[in-house]
């Protein structure tokens, strides 16, 4: 049980699951206006309006009843259990209706939040208004022009894709001309690694398994697009002696295959379970390959270590005022990493168009307009 609580005030708008498990997801969730509003655990929370949800496959894994990582729980993960919450949503964009009086934070101010667990630790953002903790809540650009349902489709693919290439992978290190592979490309967190790598000059490479995703992947500014099944035989061709990062979003059971594609003092790094699979069966650390690393990101853990001075409230509000203005521009196409938006009534149908691996890129559901 949480070690804190909230008590309802109030009834608000949710798309409640209701009946979770592998069913067709339109029938695992109700669509709800007399949910219990959430009211302030603590003075280190904040009560937001939600305008946007941005979806994530975390929250098909907890409609589906499968047990999440501990890792997911992040600053939470004293609070960890398998079972989801009824309200699932692990990111939003929307604005402050209350703030805990040990916060900065002021009523109608543009945010998002990274709701850690997807909610797993408490409802999520599936919702007209969800709690944040002071240190996963972050201010918008007050002034954009964008859309709430562009902007939904940003943050949390955006920073994943940061944290992995720029962060874990030290890309600006490297230096231009620096080889990243993206394996899972047109995942959300994919679509973004590609933009941001593509814009330090470095050489990307992203695989799919469907050629109908091939140009929109080519659009994105993807230099070599490879085939799932033509992976190991493409870069034996194109880059014998191995790539540089390898950010690895389907599977920590692909360490091994990703680590021996990589160059000497090359880097994997693991984020993604795009096949659902959370465990590397039989790997051990002596099976790396000599020089290779292997890194995994998320933005901090609950214990020891100083993890949070890279995501502090001032360099990651930075950053997104920074790629904001840049999807403004249009120097990040938002047809390239928004795919499709739905509405909070259509959030069944949502799921079921990300588990058919229809999407390229991010999918969103907007809750307020």
């Amino acid at each position: 049980m949480p070690s804190w609580s909230s008590e309802p005030n109030g009834t608000m708008t949710a798309a409640v699951l209701t009946n979770p498990g592998p069913s067709p997801p339109a029938q695992c969730f109700s669509y709800s206006t007399t949910y219990p509003r959430p009211t302030l655990p603590s003075p280190e929370w904040i009560l937001c309006r939600v305008h946007a949800a941005g979806l994530n496959r975390a929250e098909l894994r907890g409609r589906a009843a499968l047990p999440p990582g501990r890792p997911e729980f992040n600053i939470f993960q004293a609070e960890y259990h398998e079972d989801p919450p009824k309200i699932l949503g692990e990111e939003f964009v929307g604005e402050v209706e209350e703030a805990g009086s040990s916060t900065d934070f002021k009523r109608g101010e543009k945010v998002t939040g990274f709701i850690y667990g997807g909610g797993k630790a408490y409802d999520g953002s599936y919702a007209e208004f969800t709690l944040c903790h002071r240190r996963r809540l972050y201010r918008l650009p007050p002034e954009t022009s964008l859309s709430w349902d562009v902007v939904g489709a940003i943050p949390m693919s955006m920073w994943t894709a940061y944290g992995g290439i720029m962060l874990a992978g030290r890309l600006r290190d490297r230096g231009a001309g620096t080889s990243v592979l993206i394996h899972g490309g047109t995942s959300s967190v994919g679509i973004w690694a590609i933009l941001l790598a593509k814009e330090t000059g470095a050489t990307v490479l992203a695989t799919t398994r469907n050629p109908a995703k091939v140009d929109h992947l080519k659009r994105a500014g993807v230099d070599h697009v490879i085939f799932e099944d033509a992976l190991e035989a493409e870069l034996s061709r194109l880059y014998p002696r191995g790539v540089d990062i390898i950010l690895e979003l389907v599977g920590p059971n692909q360490i091994l295959r990703s680590l021996n594609l990589t160059a000497r003092y090359g880097t994997v790094v693991i984020e993604g379970v795009l096949n659902l699979q959370w465990q590397a069966d039989g790997f051990s650390p002596v099976m790396i390959p000599p020089t290779r690393n292997l890194s995994f990101y998320t933005m901090t853990n609950s214990g020891i270590g100083s993890e949070d001075d890279e995501v502090d409230s001032q360099t990651v509000e930075a950053i997104l005022a920074d790629v904001i203005r840049k999807v403004e521009s249009g120097t990040y196409p938002s047809e390239i990493f928004l795919d499709r938006t739905f509405k909070l009534a259509e959030i069944g149908e949502a799921h079921a168009y990300m588990e058919d691996n229809k999407a390229k890129g991010k999918v969103v559901v907007t809750v307020l307009p």
